[in-house]
């Protein structure tokens, strides 16, 4: 669940409804958002430097040769989508 306004964490996973298990008890994580210091952590979105839009059309031109792959969603289009409605028109337009 997102919450993208009115609270300090941005999202909230509860890992029992992503793995379909059955358990009276749950685990739930919150995620806090971050500025990015290299020295220090990792993105977990692109971040739009020419440096990586250009590896980018590297890795992209070598998908190319995979014909039973479909490259799809944030990471494979190195690209920051907000909701998974964004998400999934892509896939529909993929097929």
């Amino acid at each position: 669940m997102n919450y993208s306004n009115n609270y300090d964490f941005t999202r909230i996973t509860e890992f029992k409804h992503l793995t379909g298990q059955k358990h009276p008890k749950t685990t739930i994580c919150y995620e806090y958002p971050q500025d990015h210091k290299p020295e220090k952590n990792v993105p977990c979105y692109p971040l739009p430097t020419k440096e990586a839009k250009e590896k980018y059309k590297k890795y992209k031109k070598l998908t190319k040769r995979l014909k039973t792959v479909i490259f799809i969603g944030r990471l494979a289009e190195y690209k920051y989508l907000k909701n998974m409605d964004v998400c999934v028109r892509s896939v529909i337009k993929m097929i």
